[in-house]
């Protein structure tokens, strides 16, 4: 029923953590396919341990996470797909409330739900309690890519995820990829659903105290501007959008908090060159 397509790159430990759980799962009509960045042999050692488990393919990709993803939605054979990162892991009933969701809606094109870490709080954006239908107005609060499950006959139509979007792609725009294919799903006239029991897990990415964060802001923020621009918000919505992480920079300044302050800043400038990035560099959807 399911193909998990797994990218990864210069992770190991992270990696068997995944398997272990894709071992443990009530529902057992899977493939792993994954997606091999590395330039080395790191992660036969892994896959050889576990190939007696479940179904693995050991495919190769150049770097760049939506390169990665199409390369193994190309090898993909199972009528439903996700995309587990290589960090994150499954509930033992991950894959059977997923394929509940999907027979109980024939329509259904794609099934989002929570990324929380080991302690239930949510680990990579905030998302909602309720269930809902996706829009254009809610995708940001319904859910992430590892939280993503859908029929491969859509994405198949969609063309897969947008290369010039994510991380490690040749662009600045080093987020946004998922969001995009939401939107896109939505224009498309498909049907898109946020189920919150449907659970995936994922350690917290943004810790105020990861030297990264700031960089990391500058990078995503790039990524959400073109996004913005790609998919024809208006200038009204942009600009909302950038006084959110300024009004958060003044607050910050006047709390004398400023890595809080540089972190927010990072973020509205990032937008703001992600926004006019991608007018130069002309969307085609």
């Amino acid at each position: 029923m399911f193909s998990l397509i797994v990218c990864s790159v210069d992770r190991t430990d992270h990696l068997a953590r995944l398997f272990r759980s894709l071992a443990t799962q009530d529902f057992t009509h899977f493939e792993v396919i994954l997606v091999d960045q590395n330039e080395d042999d790191r992660l036969v050692p892994l896959v050889s341990a576990h190939q007696d488990r479940f179904a693995i393919r050991h495919i190769r990709s150049p770097r760049g996470l939506s390169r990665a993803r199409n390369t193994g939605i190309a090898s993909a054979s199972q009528p439903l797909i996700a995309f587990p990162d290589d960090d994150c892991w499954y509930r033992p009933d991950t894959l059977t409330l997923a394929s509940a969701i999907f027979e109980a809606d024939p329509a259904l094109g794609i099934a989002t739900g929570r990324t929380l870490d080991a302690d239930g709080l949510p680990s990579v954006s905030p998302t909602g309690q309720e269930a809902c239908a996706i829009t254009r107005r809610n995708y940001l609060s319904c859910g992430n890519s590892n939280g993503i499950f859908l029929r491969r006959s859509l994405i198949e139509t969609l063309g897969g995820f947008d290369e010039r979007l994510g991380v490690g792609a040749s662009t600045p725009f080093q987020s946004g990829e998922e969001a995009d294919l939401l939107l896109r799903a939505i224009a498309s006239g498909a049907t898109l659903g946020y189920h919150p029991h449907l659970i995936v897990h994922h350690d917290q990415v943004v810790a105020a105290n990861n030297p990264r964060r700031i960089e990391r802001a500058a990078k995503y923020g790039a990524g959400f501007g073109a996004l913005l621009r790609k998919h024809g918000f208006s200038p009204g919505h942009l600009a909302y959008r950038l006084l959110r992480p300024l009004a958060g920079m003044v607050l910050a300044l006047a709390r004398g908090d400023l890595a809080e302050a540089r972190y927010k800043r990072a973020w509205a400038c990032g937008i703001w060159r992600g926004w006019t990035g991608w007018r130069r560099l002309g969307s085609k959807s």
